[in-house]
């Protein structure tokens, strides 16, 4: 698909002109899909590190962001019925992620072990990305019982 969907290519800038409204949630389910396939191999590492947890994580993330800015932009400045529906439909898909990704307990723990393992010898810059991402995990309710979670995740879609 990524020949046929501009927005999966490896294209240094988005090709705005190329991306119609029917290549928007293929995408975004396919980049999802890749992304929760790795987030499951990161989550499983025995000994996580900066460098097999965290990199990976950022790197996904601007994946994923290559695929979404362009259509937020595009719904943004040439907006039409067709792109709002797409861009509304996968406001859903994007909240469940982000909330299963910020709520993952074994995520949070590596990012734990990760301080306690690497934080004296990581730079300023990493134990800030370190740091800010603890913080979101605890805001995020990574802590609360299942049902609350389940609560919260609803709420965040909704």
């Amino acid at each position: 698909m990524p020949d046929n969907n501009p927005l999966l290519g490896e294209a240094p800038l988005p090709r705005f002109d190329a991306i119609l409204p029917e290549h928007v949630e293929p995408a975004l389910r396919e980049t999802l899909a890749l992304n929760r396939i790795r987030l499951a191999e990161i989550a499983a590492l025995a000994e996580p590190s900066f460098a097999t947890v965290v990199v990976p994580l950022e790197e996904m993330r601007h994946r994923l962001g290559c695929v979404w800015s362009p259509v937020a932009h595009l719904n943004g400045v040439l907006s039409s019925d067709a792109l709002r529906a797409a861009y509304n439909r996968c406001l859903p898909l994007l909240s469940e992620y982000y909330t299963d990704l910020a709520q993952s307990e074994l995520l949070y723990q590596a990012y734990l072990r990760i301080r306690e393992r690497e934080g004296a010898v990581l730079d300023a810059e990493q134990r800030a990305v370190l740091e800010r991402a603890l913080r979101d995990f605890r805001l995020a309710g990574v802590a609360l019982d299942p049902a609350r979670k389940a609560r919260f995740k609803t709420l965040m879609v909704e």
